[in-house]
């Protein structure tokens, strides 16, 4: 019995939770930080540290930063409250997946080294939640209830 309670119940709200408290960190981040426009300058290049390190790619334009920094606030409010789980979780992979190819690809696996280790794991969570869905304690299964006591 509490297998079935754990499997069906708490491991997707705690998927769900840890998810959320990430993206909703990062997200409000990019988005509260007076510097960073809501979320529309908040990836600044850096300086090289010397002469001899390359000058860095320039960012994305704002509208690319804002749609990143609104999706990790919106996605990571939407994962908490299970609402539109999948769909914020794909949301949620996407950005992932953008960060690998544009940051952290060329600088390897290592997370010590910037690679995309922490990316991974990020994509393959959110990929449990595509598959597996919000489980019942989410506003998803509201509506699927209210749906099926419609008919």
């Amino acid at each position: 019995m509490f297998s079935t309670f754990s499997k069906n119940t708490l491991v997707p709200l705690l998927l769900r939770f840890a998810l959320a408290a990430i993206f909703i960190f990062h997200g409000f981040h990019k988005v509260g930080d007076p510097g960073n426009e809501w979320g529309a300058a908040w990836m600044n290049p850096k300086k090289p540290a010397s002469l001899d390190e390359p000058a860095p790619p320039p960012p994305p334009p704002a509208a690319v930063q804002l749609a990143v920094a609104w999706g990790e606030l919106i996605g990571g409010i939407a994962l908490a409250f299970g609402f539109l789980t999948r769909l914020a979780a794909i949301g949620i992979i996407l950005i992932m997946a953008a960060a690998i190819a544009t940051v952290h690809g060329p600088k390897g696996f290592d997370m010590g080294q910037g690679g995309f280790e922490y990316n991974f794991a990020i994509i393959m969570m959110g990929l449990c939640l595509v598959l597996g869905g919000p489980g019942p304690l989410a506003v998803d299964y509201l509506f699927r209830f209210k749906a099926r006591n419609a008919q």
